[in-house]
């Protein structure tokens, strides 16, 4: 097989050639190569890190698929350094590079440079930064090459081992550091959530540094130049540079993410046996969510509105003000129970007509969230009785009696049998406290069924978080294509608090306008043209930026709920599609539309 390889030169003729790509030897022999090869410095530097992550795994009792990948991750990433590793030691030794040569194997690109009197022939190709695959088509290897390009740079920067690094410790050193009390929703919050919202904050903002610097600072100081002259167009630049940082993004997050999943398999044998059952049944799962729909109030709302519209006082209020009022009492009067009162209507949740043979013999659970109202105060030491119906007309109702606080989520197991032949299953609810339960419909009461393991719905987790890291790589790649690193960085940053910033969109949305406020009811005093201006923009904008930052993965995982396909597909196409595709396109055209080299201060 013919490839590439590097001739070095020293005092007295003497020569050697180092092989282009990845060794596989190197990949099979492991540190064993670094010995062969005589590259006595980089023994301990490859070896010790492989040996701390095997006295790590030891610690936390992981099993022997672990220490496999451990193992395979550090010869791989050893094969794909052998190159590197080599010239340097050829380096150190006095040989200087003389040229690159194909050749079947080492002997013979030696006497091809030894036919020629050592003299390198016009054809064999110069040393270059990087080295696309001969493999690869015509029209593509200028993309590749950027591609290569922006992954040398990151290297270069010694960006990916600080990454490597500070991801390794937050995963490792975060569970050594915060305790979890011992039952599963502890050790979730500390192996999961803050692990995960770690990791993504993590390469989140070096993604944005790396997004930013990686073509501000090619235009600041020319080096973009060369590239563009090349037959290579600039939107092709933009993609290439974008494509190679998620191709490092997406090695980062999966060496991040199987280190956490294997840390969670290996420390959930700490937990108790009760707590471990928990554990697998509400949290190491995919599980579906069923809630009970809304009732239409909007009869309602109009014929309260008629008995109040002509009431003194009113009318100045403003109808549309009024009918929001009104549409908040009438939702939060279905919202209440109050104290020692059952609620008057059940909830019903339809699982879908073939629920019953689905669900058998499976575990279900409900999951409730309550509130008080603002005008009450229950205190610490405030005691709570819920009582529970499961079960509609013509069954045997089941009743079950439970205690716990208010704002925080509470799940406990109901039987699947009592779910009707249509798929429907009824629950009702009773206060037994002595203050008043409020109950939303929207987020305070679902239903929990299983749907499949937890393994791919994690996996679908990651990808989400990936599709994240990718609007980041747009936006920083954006401003950076007309904007100097500094002035890149900082509306970047703008770009992603507005991006965060929904509660201020909607609030222009309910209030009607910016313009001609008044505080007293919240509202807009005249809906003129500026008015509908603001609400057309800042409307369309929290539409958007609702579905694009809707996608909540590390809350979903750690409350054991199913990340369906389907959201991973809206994901995909709203997040990569929508966000970064729009980002992207304005950035190719500005690249291809400004003065490269143009002179700046």
């Amino acid at each position: 097989m013919r490839r590439l390889y590097e001739i070095y030169e020293g005092a007295e003729s003497r020569r050697e050639a180092v092989p282009l790509g990845i060794s596989w030897s190197a990949l099979l022999l492991g540190p064993l190569w670094l010995l062969l090869q005589r590259l006595w410095l980089a023994v301990p530097a490859y070896s010790l890190p492989l040996i701390t992550v095997f006295r790590v795994l030891y610690v936390y009792q992981a099993g022997i698929w672990a220490y496999v990948a451990a193992l395979a991750a550090h010869n791989l990433l050893m094969a794909l350094r052998a190159r590197s590793l080599m010239a340097r030691r050829c380096e150190r030794n006095g040989l200087s590079y003389v040229a690159t040569i194909p050749g079947t194997d080492r002997a013979n690109a030696l006497a091809k440079l030894a036919q020629v009197g050592g003299t390198p022939l016009a054809e064999w190709r110069p040393r270059q930064i990087v080295s696309v695959p001969d493999f690869v088509p015509s029209s593509w290897r200028g993309f590749i090459g950027v591609v290569l390009l922006t992954l040398k740079a990151a290297f270069r920067f010694r960006l990916v081992l600080v990454l490597v690094s500070l991801l390794v410790s937050a995963v490792f050193l975060l569970p050594a550091v915060l305790k979890h009390d011992g039952t599963a929703n502890g050790f979730t919050q500390i192996l999961l959530s803050y692990t995960l919202t770690t990791i993504t904050a993590l390469l989140g903002c070096a993604t944005l540094w790396l997004a930013c610097g990686t073509l501000a600072r090619d235009i600041d100081d020319f080096s973009l130049l060369s590239v563009v002259v090349k037959p290579i167009p600039r939107w092709q630049i933009w993609l290439a540079k974008w494509t190679g940082i998620m191709v490092l993004n997406a090695g980062l997050i999966a060496l991040a993410g199987t280190i956490v999943y294997g840390l969670m398999m290996a420390r959930a044998n700490q937990l108790s046996p009760e707590e471990q059952s928990k554990l697998h049944n509400e949290v190491l799962v995919s599980r579906v969510s069923f809630r009970s729909p809304t009732p239409d109030i909007s009869e309602d709302v109009e014929r309260v509105f008629k008995e109040r519209i002509n009431q003194p006082g009113v009318r100045e209020l403003g109808e549309a003000f009024v009918r929001k009022q009104i549409r908040e009492q009438l939702q939060s009067s279905l919202m209440a129970t109050p104290p020692q009162f059952e609620r008057p209507l059940p909830w019903v949740f339809n699982l879908g007509p073939d629920a019953r043979k689905r669900f058998a013999g499976r575990p279900l659970y409900l999951r409730v969230r309550f509130y008080i109202p603002s005008t009450e105060y229950a205190g610490m030491n405030a005691t709570w009785n819920h009582f529970w119906g499961i079960g509609g007309e013509g069954q045997r109702l089941v009743t079950l009696r439970n205690s716990f606080g208010s704002d925080t989520p509470t799940e406990f197991a109901i039987p699947s049998e009592q779910i009707r032949d249509d798929g429907k299953l009824y629950v009702r609810y009773g206060n037994g406290s002595t203050y008043t339960v409020l109950i939303p419909p929207e987020n305070g009461i679902e239903i929990l069924a299983p749907t499949g393991g937890f393994a791919g719905n994690y996996i679908r987790g990651l990808v989400i978080i990936y599709c994240w890291i990718g609007l980041l790589a747009a936006i920083g790649l954006f401003s950076a294509s007309f904007l100097q690193f500094n002035v890149a960085a900082f509306v970047s940053l703008a770009l992603l608090l507005v991006g965060l910033s929904g509660g201020t969109l909607k609030s222009v949305v309910e209030q009607g306008g910016i313009v001609g406020l008044d505080h007293d009811t919240g509202a807009v005093k005249e809906f003129n043209l500026v008015n509908r201006l603001a609400v057309a923009i800042y409307g369309t904008a929290h539409t958007v930026l609702e579905q694009i930052v809707g996608f909540s993965p590390v809350a979903a995982l750690s409350a054991g709920h199913a990340i369906t396909w389907g959201e991973l597909a809206r994901c995909v196409g709203l997040v990569l599609g929508v966000g970064a595709g729009g980002l992207g396109l304005i950035g190719m055209l500005v690249l291809t539309k400004r003065e490269i080299a143009m002179p700046h201060k």
